[in-house]
């Protein structure tokens, strides 16, 4: 039996016992006997029982149509340890890119760099991830393999980050953006996911 099936008719059952039972119990509150209730309870037993032999027609059993339904399973939020660094590296990213379009009136071009950098780091970073899940047996030990790479990946974004909110404070900074740095971790992260 499905479980959405399972669950309207359990839902069912559970609204037409409750309303029966305060239907009774507001009659014998008002009355010494049961004068009024069983009008409305015995059309809406009978839809029930037509609901009942229905299921029952297809092959369900009564216990099968009264086990309550399996709660749903719960997704892992993060599967893999890798899974924390991807978050860092988009949250650098951010970072890049908010100090990039600081820094765009001055240095448009080191800026459009920059930003492609960062998003090439990144996605090279979510397809290692991607490539790590997808592992069907011991993708923990792979994953924890990749922390080393995926830590000097974070270091250049961090890296690049710095530099770009240098060049927003000091506007003539000398100290170079590791844009070629960036590059060579993309080549690194890539080999991973051939």
């Amino acid at each position: 039996m499905s479980e959405k099936r399972r669950r309207i008719y359990q839902g069912h059952l559970l609204v037409f016992l409750a309303v029966a039972t305060a239907l009774i119990a507001l009659d014998l509150y008002t009355s010494p006997a049961l004068q009024w209730a069983h009008f409305l309870i015995v059309p809406w037993s009978l839809v029930f029982l037509l609901h009942s032999a229905g299921l029952k027609s297809r092959g369900y059993s009564v216990g099968e149509m009264l086990i309550p339904p399996r709660a749903k399973p719960v997704k892992e939020v993060y599967t893999i340890p890798l899974d924390y660094e991807l978050i860092r590296a988009r949250q650098l990213r951010d970072g890049v890119a908010n100090a990039a379009a600081a820094v765009r009136n001055s240095n448009s071009q080191l800026a459009d760099e920059a930003d492609t950098a960062a998003d090439r780091l990144v996605e090279a970073l979510e397809d290692v991830v991607a490539t790590a899940r997808s592992q069907k047996y011991h993708r923990e030990e792979r994953a924890e393999k990749l922390i080393p790479e995926t830590q000097a990946a974070l270091d250049t974004l961090d890296q690049l980050h710095r530099g770009l909110l240098k060049l927003e404070v000091l506007s003539d900074s000398d100290e170079e953006l590791p844009l070629r740095a960036a590059e060579d971790q993309v080549e690194a992260l890539q080999k991973f996911t051939k």
